[in-house]
């Protein structure tokens, strides 16, 4: 993007430097997640199309969040900038997804994950300039959902360091916390790198819609399973504990 200064370039090349990359996470799905993995089908083909040339440049300049465009603020979930770009958001997606999508219905679910996308486009809108393409805003409000649901579950994680590298395993909630600060920090030094304030939108409405599913009780929780969010906090009604 245009107007990157010195300090966002330095802060960009840290996040390159160390990557922690979840591979598991330690959940029981109730459900086959068929509308995570429709989503990201979806996604990818979309992705092929549009590095095929296939869909029309006008369709894909629509797609792109770039003002206040009805289309662009769904289309930029399924554009993205690069293999890598496209294959770090479908790994998280799969991952916390997968997870999410498991314990409720995936009509629900498909619906949640566009609104997150809408939400997350419009804190990036407010709080950020330039366009923006990826899906990772509503995939941190997946995230979001997962750590209300998941909070003390073990996520398996690859951990990299310039040239050195391993796995840990981490609970959710911290791991989660990290990746939540990193974006704080990123936001308030401004860098245009990366759309943090997307994934900080993302995050915090992924959060109180994970809260109000459970209340409603569209999220399957059973007895076998860790605490939830609701339960840590003493929020749990009768029905739910």
């Amino acid at each position: 993007m245009e107007g990157i200064d010195a300090a966002s370039e330095d802060d960009y090349q840290a996040r390159r430097m160390f990557l922690l990359l979840p591979y598991e996470v330690r959940t029981l799905y109730q459900r086959n997640p068929w509308g995570n993995l429709g989503l990201i089908l979806v996604t990818i083909v979309c992705f092929i199309l549009t590095l095929m040339k296939v869909l029309p440049g006008e369709m894909i300049d629509a797609m792109v969040l770039d003002g206040w465009n009805p289309t662009g603020l769904i289309g930029y979930l399924f554009l993205h900038n690069g293999w890598w770009h496209l294959i770090g958001n479908m790994i998280f997606l799969f991952i916390f997804g997968n997870a999410v999508c498991g314990v409720m219905n995936s009509f629900l679910y498909t619906g949640v994950y566009l609104a997150l996308g809408v939400i997350a486009g419009v804190f990036h809108l407010l709080f950020s300039d330039g366009f923006a393409v990826g899906a990772s805003g509503a995939i941190s409000g997946i995230i979001g959902i997962y750590l209300v649901v998941y909070p003390v579950n073990r996520v398996n994680c690859f951990w990299f360091f310039m040239i050195r590298g391993g796995t840990v395993e981490l609970p959710g909630w911290l791991l989660i916390c990290f990746w939540f600060a990193l974006d704080l920090i990123g936001a308030a030094r401004g860098t245009e790198m990366v759309a943090y304030w997307a994934h900080i939108g993302g995050t915090v409405i992924g959060i109180i819609i994970g809260f109000v599913l459970l209340k409603l009780q569209k999220i399957d929780v059973f007895d076998y399973d860790n605490p939830t969010m609701l339960h840590l906090l003493g929020l749990a009604g009768r029905d739910e504990a």
